[in-house]
């Protein structure tokens, strides 16, 4: 029931921008343009030639009434100048190029006001509203026709069949079924007035649309007349498609009848359920006919749906069954289309907001547009908040791999700097040992040869002499020495040079042992000399580096 409902409203609506008219060929008409002369002849000329291909080429439409606009411009002529404009306008229309339609309707609607011409004013009125319908904007659509009709009363026109007929779809779009009942009833009753010259199809489009009105409301009664009065004219008139949407609608009625569903008393020959099933499912049946022949996707899915519904109150269950799977196949292929449609219709609808002459279009525009930036701005700092959260995971990722790679070095270089003490120290107590060992075998050596027996001690000159020859460091042991020492006191030996580039390897040395707390004795052993030598290689060096009076050696030393 939906469907018929919405392609009866929807060609009724259509009757505003689109008037088919029989013309004579333009080739002809063309070959007469480069005679003519710049005046009103050349463009009733133009203005015929663009009527023609205002379906058939609408851009070629649009060219010719674009020369026709710009000579009724040149010589002031006004009539054509509206005229001119809405030969634009109705070619942007039909190609649904509403922005333009607009602009072009809108500009001779100004044209027809200031000639105070009110039937031309209407008309125009009645465009612009039937652009804004095809845009979904139906509360403008309104408006405007609303001005249209208080022009034609005020004009004293008597006929506005159209204009009432879109004045009540636009009630509709809005579910106000009530409001349009009266301008689908006087639609009709001008329509049936002798002197309307109203043709047929347009009273049975309106019984269409009053029938959906009243069905609507639950008025199952009077919309059955409605869609058996469509019928007729249209059977007469042998308008397939449209036959099929009023058999559909009555099959519909006559199915909420036999559900119990009217909100009015019904007469005694809509009483009876059964006779009523079975006149719903004649009439959708003639309808799912129609529909598989023309290969109507829109009707049949209903009819499926309605025939479905029928069944079920027949207790026919695999009918219903049946019915309503083919209604199912049927609506997924709808979904597809509809959506296709809303695509466009949003598209057109964008546009005609762009540029729409309406402050509220503009205002709607510009809230769509910060809204849209909005969302984009707030996409682009989620999108660069997640990258930098990434980044700064893989960052401290890195940072962590750092840390323990500098860690795991410190460890190692710590056991590196350890190790070295350990063998530094180990070194140092060892040459302190051998000392040790020294000077209590000298003692034993010196307690021995003082014994009567002491010539029979053999070789204990030498013996000592070896044991003593032991600490001296050799220089390849020294360079050994020196590198395990710079591993604990990393960079010493270089600062000493570099503050005290005077002195000579074995002050270096004196230096080095000295950091160690090496006393006098066991320097001496280590480097081969006396102790009195040691003491005068010290003297020697405090004079070299000149110490301030209070300072020692030994703080100069460690304050390297």
């Amino acid at each position: 029931m939906r469907v018929s409902i919405a392609l009866a409203l929807v060609i009724v609506c259509l009757h505003i921008t689109a008037i088919a008219q029989t013309l004579p060929n333009v080739d002809s008409l063309i070959a007469e343009l480069p005679k003519a002369k710049q005046d009103t002849n050349k463009f009733n000329l133009l203005q015929e030639i663009s009527n023609i291909y205002f379906k058939q080429n609408p851009d070629l439409g649009i060219k010719y009434g674009k020369e026709a606009l710009d000579l009724a411009t040149e010589i002031h002529y006004e009539y054509g100048c509206m005229k001119g404009n809405n030969l634009m306008a109705r070619c942007y229309a039909v190609q649904n190029k509403l922005p333009e339609a607009l602009k072009y309707f809108n500009a001779a609607l100004a044209v027809a006001r200031n000639m105070k011409n009110p039937r031309f004013e209407a008309i125009l009125l009645s465009s612009i509203s039937a652009v804004y319908a095809t845009n979904s904007d139906y509360d403008k659509a309104l408006q405007y026709a609303m001005q249209a009709k208080a022009v034609n009363e005020k004009a004293g026109i008597k006929y506005m069949v159209n204009l009432m007929t879109n004045i009540g779809y636009l009630y509709v779009t809005q579910n106000k079924h009530k409001e349009a009942l009266p301008y689908y009833e006087e639609g009709i009753r001008q329509a049936l007035d002798p002197g309307s010259e109203s043709d047929s199809s347009v009273i049975a489009d309106l019984y269409l649309n009053r029938g959906t009105v009243y069905f609507a409301v639950g008025d199952y009664v009077a919309a059955l007349q409605d869609f058996v009065n469509a019928g007729e004219i249209l059977n007469k008139l042998q308008q397939t498609r449209t036959l099929g949407m009023a058999y559909a609608n009555m099959g519909e009625t006559y199915s909420q009848i036999a559900a119990g569903k009217s909100k009015v008393a019904l007469p005694d020959s809509l009483r009876d359920k059964n006779a009523c099933l079975l006149k719903a499912e004649q009439y959708l049946n003639k309808a799912r006919a129609i529909a598989e022949e023309l290969h109507s996707i829109y009707i049949r899915s209903e009819v499926y749906n309605s025939l479905s519904g029928i069944y079920v109150q027949m207790n026919k269950y695999p009918e219903a069954y049946r019915y309503l799977k083919l209604s199912h196949e049927m609506k997924d292929s709808l979904q597809n289309i509809d959506k296709e449609k809303e695509f466009a219709r949003m598209e057109a609808q964008l546009l005609v907001k762009k540029q729409t002459d309406s402050l509220n279009y503009l205002n709607a525009i510009k809230d769509k547009e910060i809204a849209k930036r909005k969302v984009e701005r707030n996409g682009a700092i989620a999108l660069i908040s997640l990258v930098g959260i990434i980044s700064l995971l893989l960052i401290n990722r890195q940072k962590l791999k750092h840390q323990q790679r500098r860690k795991e070095a410190e460890a190692e270089t710590q056991r590196i700097s350890e190790l070295a003490k350990q063998q530094l120290d180990d070194f140092t107590r060892s040459i302190q040992e051998k000392n040790d060992l020294i000077e209590k075998f000298t003692t034993e050596i010196e307690k021995y040869q003082a014994l009567p027996c002491s010539n029979e001690l053999p070789e204990k000159e030498s013996s000592l002499l070896l044991l003593q020859n032991s600490v001296i460091l050799t220089e390849d042991q020294w360079v050994d020495f020196q590198s395990l020492f710079d591993k604990v006191h990393s960079g010493y030996i270089n600062r000493a040079k570099g503050k005290y580039p005077e002195l000579t390897a074995a002050e270096l040395r004196f230096f080095v042992l000295t950091k160690l707390g090496l006393s006098n004795k066991e320097m001496a052993a280590m480097l081969g000399v006396s102790m009195e030598a040691v003491r005068v290689s010290k003297h020697r060096l405090l004079k070299k580096i000149q110490l301030p009076d209070g300072i020692s050696l030994e703080e100069t030393v460690q304050a390297v």
